[in-house]
């Protein structure tokens, strides 16, 4: 019969190969180096996961109500712009021009379309837009020298959108000169839905 060590002796050789390890100076820098190089693996996958794929974004303010609320975290998927435009009606997370901090906002009008507003209904490509299911113009005031029910028909540039905020009476946005049109090179991604609070999880 072969001899077999019992599990007390075998806990032995493997205490005293670990106190062995823990006295070896080289062992332990191996082994603090390996750590830190799967550290650092893990930090460039969540970069990338952020940087490329998808992120969460903290709606800041009411310019979406009622669709999204403040301080609400939503899922922002980057992918689908990799391979097409963005489309009417689309929530998206956007930097404006000049600013450093992402906003969230819809997608009224597109690359080469017309765009107008008169008393407050959206006109694109000369039709009336039926924004019923989102538009909130209940309350709210922006700041602005000038009035956001009436617009001038204005031509979408190529590569860029025209974008608006639900709640349009507190909503600065493409209305605005001082935003005008978002290049597509700005878009951060499309928002899918809200996943924080837990409670107010949904698809947008």
């Amino acid at each position: 019969m072969r001899n077999r060590l019992s599990k007390k002796k075998l806990k032995q050789l493997v205490r005293a190969a670990e106190d062995y390890h823990e006295k070896d100076p080289a062992y332990k820098r191996d082994a603090d180096m390996q750590f830190y190089l799967y550290l650092a693996g893990v930090v460039i996958a969540a970069l990338a996961i952020r940087l490329f794929l998808f992120e969460p974004v903290r709606v800041d303010g009411s310019s979406m109500v009622d669709t999204l609320h403040n301080n609400e975290y939503m899922f922002t998927e980057k992918v689908t712009y990799w391979f097409r435009e963005p489309e009417r009606g689309e929530i998206i997370t956007c930097f404006y021009p000049g600013y450093t901090i992402s906003c969230v906002k819809r997608v009224i009008a597109i690359e080469g379309d017309t765009i107008s507003i008169r008393d407050g209904q959206v006109y694109v490509n000369g039709e009336a837009v039926d924004e019923s299911a989102y538009v909130n113009t209940e309350g709210g005031s922006i700041s602005w020298s000038g009035t956001l029910d009436d617009m001038g028909e204005v031509t979408v540039p190529e590569d860029c959108v025209f974008v608006m905020g639900d709640n349009r009476n507190d909503s600065k946005d493409s209305r605005m000169e001082s935003v005008g049109f978002i290049p597509d090179y700005r878009i951060v991604g499309i928002c899918r839905a809200v996943i924080w609070p837990l409670s107010e999880r949904r698809k947008v």
